[in-house]
């Protein structure tokens, strides 16, 4: 997004011949390991498997990243020019309660089922989908403060472009546009006071056109490709579909790394003889988790044949967030998990080998990730409803380009997953339908050829290979400078219409009534 005004000298390096990209997003892409030698008491390092990171590698240079502290060492005082000079990171800073109220309360309890089209049917639906007021104002003031410090490095003079990540600073582009305290209506609004709005299918897309077109009465229109428009206020806000990949070159260091190798060697002896079915997913409410364990007992029911053969491994990532509803996803995925291990108990002693499903809660670096992404002949998917989700990505790429590897994988995911469109080779089912999820991961597992394994297994890993993270940057950054290539002929008016704050982009031939003229 481009910003025309500035309310506040640029600082930091701002105003040099280079036209900087500044990253906005929740967390900075930054790791804090405790170190008694450094000047905190803890040393920072930058995290490549952050998506805002990935994005920078197909930005132009250079980058500058906006968002809070890891939150080992959010209390902790940091001073700005340190992380700016070593790391390009300008970090903004919340309390404990602020930053608990603004993510825990508000983004994951409220606009993350929202955006998912999770919605109260009644006031007694669900309590953490009733709207406070509190809440939200905790949620504006924090994108307030993301907005004062991207305008203190911001330089329009320069042809910087601001990039704002995922939907926590949801209302941001509202208080770069016009600095002031937003209407009622500006949760709906904020994403149209941006330039271009991307989205990682077309259907969220399309839904946001119907939704803005519906209840805004704003006008659009379809462009070339994947892209579309509308039109607010004398300005076009473009919307387009773009696909993350990922950073092929941070997976390869990962995959040749020795903690990679050793954790490929503790797997193979761990499951020998085994097959084995990989999952990773965060624990909330769309991930689909009971549905896939649910599937995995369905299969077992069925189909004798796999009784000791098939051993499903479910990491659970740690919760991002703190409520009842992650408390009960937990204590009901666990019960379902002892009640399978019980019913389908491997004959023999313990030593016999593992039970039927594995499940891992906690933290799992991604160098031992990746080594049972690439020990699995099967992935499985099982979203209910789903937006990014590289899961099947990193697993077929692993299965690709580890040492040793098969050169072979199969996929089944959740046709409501943002993934699914964009892997031709995989197995589509409904995770609603469990003998559909059931029969699909026994077919992967039994039936299923080489040589189906490898055909579906080449269509997937050549999309990946040619739509990596650099590829989607670079595609967003050309849509983003297209979006915004019209502003240096376009005037940018400000006014007011009762308790309303507009701002409208006009052409410079434009005038003015002069301020006698009344319109009867």
């Amino acid at each position: 997004m481009e910003l025309e005004l500035a309310p506040a000298p640029p600082v930091n390096g701002a105003g040099g011949l280079t036209a900087r990209r500044i990253v906005a997003a929740h967390w900075l892409p930054l790791r804090a390991a405790e170190d008694p030698d450094s000047p905190f008491g803890f040393a920072f390092s930058i995290d490549h498997e952050a998506v805002a990171f990935q994005l920078s590698r197909g930005l132009p240079m250079p980058v500058t990243f906006i968002g809070t502290l890891p939150t080992s060492v959010e209390s902790k005082v940091v001073p700005s020019d340190y992380l700016m000079e070593n790391f390009s990171c300008l970090p903004v800073y919340l309390d404990d309660g602020r930053h608990s109220e603004f993510y825990d309360d508000f983004c994951k309890h409220y606009l993350w089922p929202l955006v998912h089209y999770l919605l109260p049917l009644s006031p007694a639906h669900d309590a953490d989908l009733r709207f406070d007021t509190g809440m939200y104002r905790t949620f504006l003031a924090v994108n307030m403060q993301f907005a004062d410090r991207v305008i203190e490095v911001f330089s329009p003079d320069d042809d910087d472009l601001v990039i704002v990540h995922d939907y926590h600073l949801w209302v941001l582009p509202t208080f770069l546009r016009r600095n002031t305290v937003p209407v009622r209506d500006d949760l709906l609004r904020g994403l149209l006071n941006a330039d271009l709005v991307g989205f990682q299918t077309s259907d969220y897309a399309r839904h946001f056109m119907t939704c803005y077109s519906g209840h805004l009465s704003v006008s659009s229109g379809a462009r070339s490709g994947h892209t579309a428009s509308i039109t607010y206020h004398g300005r076009n806000v473009v919307v387009k579909t773009l696909s993350v990949g990922l950073d092929m070159v941070q997976l390869r260091d990962t995959l040749a790394s020795p903690e990679a190798t050793a954790k490929a060697r503790e797997i193979a002896d761990a499951y020998r003889g085994q097959t084995l079915i990989v999952g990773v997913n965060d624990v909330d409410r769309f991930k689909g988790v009971k549905l896939k364990l649910l599937a995995m007992e369905k299969m077992l029911e069925s189909h004798s044949d796999v009784h000791e053969q098939v051993v499903l491994v479910q990491i659970n990532n740690p919760t991002r967030s703190r409520g009842r509803d992650v408390d009960g996803i937990r204590d009901e995925t666990h019960q379902i998990l002892q009640r399978i291990n019980m019913r389908f108990a491997r004959a023999g002693t313990a030593s016999s080998g593992p039970a039927p499903v594995v499940m891992i809660d906690g933290p799992v670096p991604m160098s031992e990730k990746v080594a049972y992404y690439a020990a699995a002949d099967c992935c499985v998917v099982s979203a209910v409803r789903d937006g990014l989700n590289r899961v099947p990505y990193f697993y077929t790429t692993c299965r690709e380009e580890a040492p040793d590897a098969q050169k072979g994988s199969a996929v089944v995911v959740s046709e409501f997953a943002g993934c699914s469109p964009t892997l031709g080779g995989a197995i589509r089912v409904d995770p609603w339908d469990l003998d559909g999820m059931a029969d699909a991961m026994h077919a992967t597992v039994t039936t299923m050829s080489t040589e189906e394994k490898q055909a579906r297994h080449r269509g997937n890993y050549d999309y990946l290979h040619a739509n990596d993270a650099v590829t989607w940057a670079q595609a967003f950054d050309d849509a983003l400078q297209l979006a915004c290539k019209d502003h240096s002929m376009m005037w940018f008016v400000s006014f007011r219409l009762g308790m309303s704050y507009r701002a409208a982009a006009i052409q410079p031939s434009f005038r003015m009534l002069a301020t006698a003229t009344h319109l009867l």
